[in-house]
């Protein structure tokens, strides 16, 4: 950081060796200077930090809500499919696919923002450290201002050097082109990978929302057949009961047991 502060004087007095300079009187301004600039990073560092956090919170609510979306789908679809109406239910299976989907990116991006939180936390720790650290060597750096007095001389001296600042600026100037081409190639690469990925997710949807169809059939069908299962040995029961009646020559007592092995009889029939 100390380094960095001296450049940042070396630079400026390059720049502005015949004015600046000469007004570096007072080293102590110098600091506060530096300090000023350094509470506002913190500043601004801790309005990033808070809008990040809300924006972790507000994607982790999204993500709690497509998931509660995804299950209401589920329950619509397996109504549907109750009632005889597949093709509605396949429509709703089609919804809480893109629910689920919605429900993955959301979580990505949740925990992408957690990132973000915690790296801006530290940077925001670093910079209060930094702050603490510039207000205990004010001494130090008061000292070494004085050596800011000496940049004038060095300017005057690099004053003939403008040809070779001029060649690394067209050098720089090369970087960035070549910087901007390479960034169009790979935002051209990336499109391309983009749509293979949409298609394929597309395929994926589908697959998804007919796996899901057929197991909501065999868990409806599951759940007839235990039914129809229950009422058999409802009826085996009630014959049971008759064959005891009659057994013990209580059929004019007990004449109900016949009566409901009817009524299951017709039911189980009649329903099936």
């Amino acid at each position: 950081m100390w380094s960095s502060l001296l450049q940042r004087l070396f630079n400026i007095g390059k720049a502005k060796a015949n004015d600046a300079l000469d007004h570096i009187e007072d080293p102590v301004q110098m600091i506060k200077l530096a300090t000023v600039e350094l509470e506002q990073a913190i500043g601004k560092a801790t309005k990033a930090l808070a809008v990040a956090m809300a924006n972790q919170k507000k994607l982790e609510k999204d993500h709690d809500q497509f998931k509660l979306e995804s299950m209401n789908w589920y329950q619509k679809a397996a109504a549907a499919l109750q009632s005889g109406k597949e093709d509605l239910a396949q429509k709703a299976l089609t919804q809480k696919a893109l629910a689920d989907k919605k429900e993955v990116e959301y979580k990505l991006l949740a925990e992408n923002a957690a990132k973000i939180v915690g790296q801006l936390q530290e940077q925001l720790d670093d910079y209060k450290l930094k702050l603490e650290e510039l207000k205990t060597r004010q001494s130090i750096y008061t000292a070494k201002a004085e050596s800011a007095k000496a940049q004038k001389q060095i300017a005057e001296s690099l004053s003939g050097v403008n040809g070779s600042a001029l060649a690394n600026i067209e050098k720089y100037e090369n970087t960035i082109n070549q910087m901007e081409a390479e960034a169009e190639s790979l935002t051209q690469l990336n499109s391309d990978k983009n749509k293979l990925e949409k298609e394929f997710k597309a395929l994926e949807n589908t697959i998804s929302v007919q796996s899901d169809l057929d197991k909501l059939k065999e868990e409806l069908a599951l759940k007839s057949k235990q039914k129809e299962e229950q009422k058999i040995v409802d009826i085996q029961q009630k014959f049971d009961e008759l064959n005891r009646s009659t057994n013990t020559n209580q059929l004019k007592i007990q004449p109900t047991p016949k009566e409901d092995i009817n009524k299951k009889i017709d039911d189980f029939f009649n329903k099936k």
